[in-house]
C-alpha cells in the first residue's frame, strides 16, 4: 500500500511543477485575404511622415523625438520592464557565490617588564582562504516560471505603450503641422478674396454714381466685403493656435517656431494600401498589446 501511495504522491507532484495553460482562444483565421501582404508597403509604414516628402516636417518629428519627455518616461519604463525581466530569468539560474578573504599576523617579542621593550622582529604569518558556494532552486510549483512569463509579458506591455506614446505624438505633431500650413494658404486665399471683394465694390458704387446699379447692389457687395473682412482675423487666430500648439508639442517656445520653409502645396499627399485586416489593427499599439 505504501508504495502505491508513494507514487501517487510523486504524481501529484509532479503535476504539479506544470506552468498554467494559455487560454484557448477558438479563432481559425482565413486561408488567404482578398488583398495581398506587402511586406515592404509595411516596412515603410514605420516611418510613414516621411511619404508627405516634406523635409520640414521630417525635422519636426526629429525634434519631437529627441526632446518629448513623455517618449524619454516610456523609454525609461521600457528599460525598468527589460531589467524585471531579467531578475525574474536569473531566479531559474544556478546561483553561484564565492568569497576570497586574507589575514596577516605578525607576533611580538616581549622582555617580560615593559612594553616599551617590546620588539617586532617576531615570526609573521599571512594566511589566505576562499570559498565557493554553487545552489539552485527546484522549480516545484511553477512559480519561477511563472514569474518570468509575467515579467516577460510586462515588458512587451510597456514596449507597446512606448510605441503608443510614440505614434500620438508623431501623429499629432503632423496633424498640427498640415493644419498649420492649410491655414496658411486659407489665409492667403482670403486676403485674394477680400482685395477682390473691395474691388468690386468700388466698382457697384461707380456704377451706384452713375445710375446704372441700385442700392441693393451696393449693400449686397458692403455684406460680402464685411463677411470677408470678419473671415481673415479668425483663420489668423486658428493658425497661431496651430503653431502654439505645435511649439507644445516639440517643447520649444513659439517664438522659435518658423514654419516658413514649406508651403501645403509641395505636401505629397501618401497613398495608402489596404493590406491584411490583422495588418491594419496591429499597426495600432494600443490594440496589439
Amino acid at each position: 500500500m505504501k508504495p502505491l501511495l508513494s507514487a501517487l504522491t510523486l504524481a501529484l507532484l509532479l503535476s504539479a511543477c506544470s506552468t498554467a495553460p494559455g487560454p484557448e482562444l477558438g479563432i481559425e483565421p482565413p486561408a488567404d485575404w482578398q488583398s495581398p501582404n506587402d511586406q515592404a508597403q509595411r516596412a515603410s509604414n514605420q516611418q510613414w511622415w516621411r511619404s508627405f516628402a516634406s523635409p520640414e516636417l521630417d525635422q519636426l518629428i526629429a525634434q519631437a523625438d529627441s526632446g518629448s519627455y513623455d517618449i524619454a518616461a516610456a523609454i525609461a519604463r521600457v528599460r525598468q520592464a527589460r531589467a524585471a525581466r531579467t531578475a525574474a530569468a536569473g531566479s531559474q539560474l544556478p546561483e553561484v557565490t564565492g568569497a576570497l578573504s586574507a589575514s596577516r599576523e605578525k607576533q611580538m617579542r616581549h622582555n617580560g617588564y615593559s612594553s616599551s621593550s617590546s620588539s617586532t622582529s617576531g615570526r609573521e604569518t599571512v594566511a589566505y582562504s576562499a570559498s565557493f558556494n554553487a545552489s539552485y532552486e527546484i522549480d516545484f510549483w511553477g512559480g519561477n516560471a511563472a514569474a518570468r512569463d509575467s515579467a516577460a509579458q510586462a515588458l512587451r506591455a510597456s514596449e507597446f505603450d512606448q510605441a503608443t506614446v510614440t505614434l500620438t505624438l508623431f501623429s499629432n505633431v503632423a496633424s498640427t503641422y498640415l493644419q498649420a500650413l492649410a491655414l496658411d494658404e486659407q489665409q492667403r486665399i482670403a486676403a485674394l478674396n477680400l482685395a477682390n471683394a473691395q474691388q468690386v465694390l468700388e466698382v457697384v458704387r461707380a456704377k451706384r454714381a452713375a445710375g446704372s446699379a441700385t442700392a441693393l447692389e451696393v449693400a449686397q457687395q458692403e455684406v460680402l466685403v464685411a463677411a470677408q473682412q470678419r473671415r481673415l482675423p479668425l483663420l489668423q487666430q486658428q493658425a497661431k493656435e496651430a503653431r502654439i500648439t505645435l511649439a507644445a508639442l516639440l517643447g520649444k517656445p513659439v517664438q522659435a517656431l518658423d514654419l516658413r520653409a514649406s508651403d501645403f502645396n509641395t505636401i505629397t499627399a501618401p497613398g495608402i494600401a489596404a493590406g491584411l485586416p490583422s495588418d491594419l489593427l496591429s499597426r495600432r499599439p494600443d490594440i496589439a498589446a
